[in-house]
């Protein structure tokens, strides 16, 4: 079998990790949206400091995956679906793994459960955890969690996934996983809108605290192990989403703090923002399973412009004390 990974998806993320991997295969398909797209990325993603290597090979066809050892999908949550649907006809028995960070925006389910539907089968694995696409092209260490409940599927994967400069750790949690690394992007929106009203160190501390127990509760009610929230894809994730600008997430947040509207906010990060993507199915969910997420739930409120920052930051030290 040809030494061959394909990439699907060209935004920086999959740019970064096509870089990152460059190295460990002879080539490297990276699969852009269309091909007007393919020949406007050129030589360099347009958020990343490097360039492609020469065995990156970047174009819109989805029959190069017949020609690879395996695939990773990169792209938004809201295209997992339609991926999975194009590549039916030609994944056959080849390992299939994606870093997506978000539900299904069709039907409110874990892309898990998406992929299930789809394909048979495949055991899902999802590649998760706190990484910066242009922290993992410039090589500064960094770790990542592989999830799936086939212990072969797991490692084959992260056999995949770990350089010299990125640790792979495996998890079997594979729900856990995927409710961490969606409710994070929340929280990291409710952390910008702190900083953006000028709070500090403390106010940061008490989000991430107690926005990682919103994030356990929902995950211990979907089935998850509350032990994988305390660790990469969890914590990790959380405290590096809502700790630096890299984050697009924490950025819009800054930007609601100004009192915008969420569609200015969105075009001023002219990025895809997975956090206010997720909210509403977050919220859906926990309603579902009777779990209280009130910091998730007045970052929805301000997106919706029910509330303005302020409003939401009051009412949230005003609510009524209880246990931690």
């Amino acid at each position: 079998m040809n030494n061959s990974l394909t990439i699907i998806g060209a935004g920086a993320w999959g740019s970064a990790l096509a870089i990152a991997l460059s190295d460990k295969f002879d080539t490297i398909y990276l699969i852009t949206r269309d091909e007007q797209y393919s020949e406007n990325i050129g030589s360099q993603h347009p958020a990343l400091s490097k360039p492609f290597s020469p065995n990156i090979k970047i174009g819109s066809s989805y029959k190069v995956i017949q020609k690879s050892m395996a695939v990773l999908i990169a792209t938004p949550s809201s295209s997992f679906l339609d991926v999975l649907k194009k590549i039916k006809d030609d994944i056959n028995q080849i390992p299939l793994a994606w870093v997506s960070k978000g539900f299904d925006p069709d039907s409110g389910s874990l892309l898990h459960e998406t992929f299930n539907q789809q394909l048979t089968s495949h055991y899902p694995c999802v590649i998760s955890g706190p990484t910066f696409a242009a922290e993992i092209v410039e090589k500064k260490p960094a770790a990542i969690v592989v999830a799936s409940i086939d212990k072969n599927t797991r490692e084959f994967w992260s056999n995949i996934i770990q350089t010299k400069t990125l640790r792979a750790y495996t998890n079997s949690d594979i729900v856990g996983v995927q409710v961490g690394g969606t409710v994070k992007n929340v929280l990291a929106i409710a952390a910008g809108i702190a900083n953006g009203l000028g709070f500090g160190a403390n106010t940061q501390a008490a989000l991430i605290t107690r926005g990682l127990a919103e994030m356990t509760r929902l995950g211990v009610a979907l089935g998850a192990d509350k032990l994988t929230f305390q660790g990469l894809s969890g914590l990790g994730d959380l405290v590096l989403t809502c700790s630096d600008d890299l984050s697009r997430n924490r950025r819009f947040g800054k930007e609601l703090a100004k009192d915008i509207p969420s569609d200015i906010a969105l075009k001023n990060i002219n990025a895809t923002v997975e956090g206010f993507k997720a909210l509403q199915l977050v919220l859906k969910l926990a309603d579902k399973c009777k779990v209280e997420m009130p910091i998730c739930e007045h970052v929805y409120k301000v997106t919706k412009g029910e509330i303005t920052p302020k409003e939401a930051v009051t009412e949230l030290l005003l609510r009524k004390p209880s246990d931690e």
